[in-house]
């Protein structure tokens, strides 16, 4: 256990409760462990019990961290709605709860609650990117696991976001050159002759914003990146915010990795290295498996 390592104390638990006959064993023998040690060693069946319900209490903690910290498919869009599924589905009190399961949920669900405001009311000035970005997820764009009051100012705010960078969009677009605006126009008026001038809604934030959320959700294993490589031409507006806020990883972790490793790289007897070089040996470790 390491209070500065996360999830030291269930790997601990864990491992002591898979080897508990083999731990016994070695205590009983009296050959391998002498009475005073296996006296002050001594793990009793209620502690036993106790392991084994923090094992279970701490396992999904464990999960949730090790998902949200990996470098891969880790955006922060599923901050929040991993959350949620945490205390609905993991952290519920239920009426068996003996005292210890009681006590740990209620202070888990205290303390996420407070951490990551799941239940403050939220003015549409000061919501953040945890609660835009999965809008732009497309396995949790409904927001079911929000109030009606928080989604409905989450929604809010995208739609100011999404005309905002529709207004962008057509002023770059009133940028081309004359000539490929007359190219440009010839094209669509041909095209717009040989379909019979059906409407075309690439450029119309409301009917992408409409038709986005029409869209089945995404199960919770499909990636959603490769959902938007495949879409990104049917909702170009969305898929530029998609870009910009499923970049954001949900942890720092990746960055503290690259700490460690800087760490690792300049040790006291290579504290000569120049900057150069340092920089040159952390990328080549962080990409070595593109190598």
């Amino acid at each position: 256990s390491c209070a500065t390592r996360w999830n030291s104390i269930y790997l601990m638990l864990d491992s002591l409760y898979t080897n508990r006959s083999v731990v016994s064993n070695v205590l009983v023998d009296h050959t391998v462990t002498k009475s005073a040690m296996a006296k002050k060693l001594e793990i009793v069946e209620c502690d036993w019990m106790n392991i084994e319900t923090l094992v279970t209490l701490l396992k999904p903690l464990q999960i949730i961290t090790t998902v949200l910290s990996s470098e891969k498919h880790s955006p922060v869009s599923m901050v929040r709605p991993l959350m949620f599924k945490v205390i609905e589905k993991h952290l519920k009190i239920k009426e068996n709860d003996d005292e210890i399961s009681l006590k740990f949920k209620q202070t888990v669900i205290e303390q996420l609650t407070e951490r990551f405001k799941l239940n403050e009311h939220i003015s549409p000035s000061i919501i953040s990117a945890r609660h835009i970005a999965p809008f732009f997820d497309p396995r949790y764009k409904n927001l079911e696991y929000e109030t009606v009051e928080v989604r409905k100012n989450i929604l809010e705010k995208v739609k100011t976001l999404i005309d905002d960078i529709t207004f962008q969009f057509n002023d770059n677009s009133s940028q081309m050159s004359q000539t490929d605006q007359s190219a440009t126009k010839n094209t669509i008026n041909g095209l717009d002759f040989l379909y019979g001038h059906e409407e075309n809604n690439i450029n119309n934030a409301s009917a992408q914003y409409q038709n986005y959320l029409g869209e089945p959700l995404l199960r919770y294993d499909f990636c959603p990146l490769e959902w938007w490589k495949s879409h990104e031409k049917k909702y170009p507006l969305i898929a530029q915010m998609a870009k910009k806020y499923l970049c954001i990883p949900a942890t720092s972790v990746s960055s503290e990795r690259c700490f460690s490793t800087a760490g690792n790289v300049v040790t006291p007897k290579r504290s000569c290295l120049s900057t150069e070089n340092v920089n040159l040996l952390v990328f080549l470790y962080q990409n070595r498996q593109l190598l």
